[in-house]
């Protein structure tokens, strides 16, 4: 329950000194004080050429747009009584404002300093994985920690104070298993104590200890302190990991079959020691921790779940990266409070919008979306048992030799239902439970034969998601005037525009005019030219700071920053088309008229290095637990003047004797390149070719880095015998190269 509650807008004003305004001072605050038993603030002062009637305010001196108290003056001296129970709370610095004219103004501090300032609220809460009574929960905030017990049932109750709204604010419960003696403890990262002005109710749980940890390790292992550390750091929480990680909690906590591992007495060190979470999942029955997971799913206690007016206009649904890294994917889903609404997302590969309507409601706190019409995407895959599980196809599918490349099929998507597992500052973390159907057309098999699969495949599935609110992002505005600095639009850039890829190598698909990478100049005049695909349009930065780009073909794109790190920006993009809306997220680079990509600079500083491609390292799960990148991310580019090979890791080799293990890289042949005046030319293979478009170079972390906009192309005929000439294999995207040494996954301890 909120007991004082600070009007959240704040006035924007020149700070005046008390000095200045001494030399021309209309009103004049003598003293300040508030009596013995606390009731009263009493504030003394006198007026200066003023005729009777004037009005005096008292305000907050440091947000003067919080009025304590308004009264008419008729004398020329002032005595003004405040109840202090009327008030949103007592500040220590006070001015006195006549006239509402703030030229006209005084400031003065209570003089005493003890019975002023801060916030108060009453939070309540839960101790609950199953409700542990008796728990002592401890309430820190800017230092001070308030303290109490749960009751029997596991509720408490703690009035803190702070003297910001910013301030951070963790609850942790502490509590005694009476058979094993280990400390079950769980904490509540909640957020700013604004957060709690909007919600008192505050649960410490397995959840929100899962949360806390994962949290703490996406920011470099320490305890994030302002509210920007902590809404950077839950973007990059695995969603899939922390539900994990709560059911690992419950099983030890509730389980008797299941207690702390050997050398732990604590869960919340057990759970902060990655290697013994994953050592713990490994030995656990795959049915527990998914009996585990659906018991926290369905406890209200547990999980934050929604109300109607939670809901937003707009939810990002951007995944989740690994730290260090930005997303490169993402979609919105639309809201209206009529009980309709819109998916609207993207499919990079093959340039595939998605616009699905759909209805939903809030049943027992999850939304529950139907679509009006099946959302079908077309998608890849080499796995046969994705798209069957009658095992005479299966069969059958081997028999033939399989396939050597990628499955085109075709999932029809009829129903949704999310559940908000955690309630961020930012991010939010969602439970997706998935009804769809997965339709294969005929294909061939790498003995010539065709495989028809005879019946449609009926998918139920449940994984987690990340979504943002359009109501807490802070997007970072596009700069239409500047050349240099944040979001500066005159120039170039690597970023996301509107046209078609053309033909595609392997069939007679023709990319649609949608959403593909480019690098695009922006010129003073308002015209915006992409370098790939030729195209002019007309640009302008609105008044909320979006870059809107109007095509030629009546497209008109809106594309807003709503993540920032180093180079990268995380932007997300609407297209307004002649056939309707859809959305994507993906990355832009801000791009450097100094960067020259030739082959002195593609040459490796040390025989040990080259240029791993790392389109996918931004994937969770990139990393192993030694902060190297794991064998199917290791794939790139080794330079010398005139030629280049890709480089391949392969699977960890060892441990030898001495507990060391290395991975092997496997070279290609050589082939040639060519720098152009507009890009790098690789002849990758006989069939493909690769094309480069530079961007921008930077160091990370003592690691030379370039960003470009990549593309390849592969000529059907000598590829596979199709048709005689040169289409889009990969379309135009943005990749990051960053400078690998070798020696780093040589002899290393595992």
């Amino acid at each position: 329950m909120i007991k004082y509650l600070m009007a959240l807008s704040v006035l924007c004003i020149s700070f005046f000194s008390v000095d200045v305004l001494a030399q021309n001072k209309n009103v004049e605050i003598d003293k300040i004080s508030v009596d013995n038993k606390r009731t009263t603030l009493k504030v003394k002062g006198e007026l200066t050429g003023y005729d009777k009637g004037a009005t005096l305010t008292l305000r907050d001196a440091d947000n003067l747009n919080v009025v304590l108290h308004s009264q008419v003056v008729n004398h020329k001296r002032f005595n003004a009584k405040v109840s202090i129970n009327s008030l949103v709370y007592l500040p220590c610095n006070i001015a006195a404002v006549i006239n509402n004219d703030l030229s006209q103004i005084d400031i003065a501090q209570v003089e005493d300093t003890a019975s002023c300032g801060g916030y108060s609220a009453t939070i309540s809460g839960l101790v609950t994985d199953e409700p542990i009574p008796y728990a002592t929960v401890s309430v820190t905030i800017n230092g001070n920690t308030f303290t109490t017990v749960a009751d029997e049932n596991g509720a408490y109750s703690l009035t803190i104070l702070s003297t910001t709204i910013d301030n951070l604010i963790k609850v942790e419960s502490s509590a005694v298993d009476a058979q094993t003696g280990d400390e079950i403890n769980f904490v509540n990262l909640v957020g700013s104590f604004e957060k709690v002005i909007d919600d008192d109710v505050q649960n410490v749980t397995n959840v929100t200890t899962a949360s806390y940890v994962l949290t703490v390790q996406a920011n470099g292992g320490e305890e994030p302190t302002t509210v920007n550390e902590l809404k950077e750091a839950e973007t990059a929480v695995d969603a899939s990991q922390l539900i994990e990680l709560a059911a690992v909690i419950k099983l030890i906590v509730d389980d008797p079959n299941y207690q702390l591992p050997e050398g732990f007495d604590s869960v919340i060190d057990f759970v902060s020691a990655p290697s013994a979470v994953d050592s713990f999942i490994e030995n656990t029955p795959e049915e527990d921790l998914v009996a585990a997971q659906n018991a926290i799913l369905q406890d209200s206690n547990l999980v934050a779940g929604f109300k109607q007016n939670d809901i937003p206009n707009f939810y990002y649904a951007i995944d989740t990266a690994e730290p260090g890294y930005l997303s490169r994917s993402g979609s919105a889903l639309k809201f209206n409070p009529a009980g309709a609404g819109n998916k609207l997302s993207f499919l990079s590969w093959n340039g595939q919008a998605i616009n699905a309507p759909y209805t939903w409601q809030i049943v027992n706190g999850r939304i529950e979306v139907t679509y009006n019409n099946p959302l079908e995407q077309e998608l890849l895959t080499n796995a046969i048992e994705d798209l069957t599980d009658d095992q005479a196809e299966i069969d059958a599918f081997y028999a033939g030799g399989g396939v050597d490349d990628q499955i085109v099929f075709y999932r029809s998507t009829i129903a949704e239902n999310f559940t908000r597992v955690v309630d961020g500052n930012l991010v939010d973390v969602i439970n997706v439970e998935t009804r769809s159907e997965v339709r294969t057309p005929t294909f061939q098999l790498n003995d010539g034969s065709s495989l028809t699969l005879q019946d449609t495949k009926i998918e139920i599935a449940s994984g987690q998601q990340t979504f943002r609110s359009d109501l807490d992002i802070e997007p970072v505005a596009f700069n239409a005037t500047c050349t240099t600095g944040v979001a500066c639009v005159l120039g170039q850039w690597g970023g996301q525009y509107n046209y078609s890829e053309g033909k595609r190598a392997y069939d007679d698909y023709i990319f649609p005019t949608t959403s593909y990478a480019d690098v695009i100049t922006f010129d003073a005049n308002g015209i915006a030219n992409g370098k790939i695909s030729g195209i002019n349009a007309n640009w302008q930065v609105d008044n909320a700071g979006k870059l809107i780009i109007e095509y030629p073909n009546g497209t008109v794109q809106t594309s807003e920053i709503i993540d920032q790190l180093g180079l990268e920006y995380g932007v997300f993009t609407s297209y307004t088309t002649p056939e309707g809306e859809f959305a994507t997220y993906d990355i832009w680079v801000k791009g450097q008229q100094n960067f020259v990509l030739d082959s002195a600079y593609l040459q490796p500083t040390s025989s040990n290095h080259y240029w791993n491609g790392e389109i996918n390292s931004w994937i969770p799960g990139s990393f192993d637990s030694n902060g190297l990148l794991i064998p199917e991310r290791l794939w790139g580019w080794l330079f010398t003047s005139h030629t280049v090979q890709n480089i391949d890791g392969v699977a960890w080799q060892g441990p030898d004797q001495n507990g060391l293990s290395s991975i092997n890289f496997v070279l290609s042949d050589a082939v040639s390149y060519q720098v152009g005046t507009q890009n790098i030319e690789i002849n990758r293979l006989p069939f493909a070719k690769r094309f480069w478009y530079p961007i921008a170079s930077t160091i990370i972390n003592g690691d030379r880095v370039f960003y470009i906009v990549e593309r390849e192309e592969r000529d059907a005929q000598l590829w596979f015998g199709g048709q005689l000439g040169y289409n889009t294999f990969i379309p135009s995207r943005i990749n990051i190269e960053r400078e690998v040494d070798r020696a780093n996954y040589t002899n290393v301890a595992r």
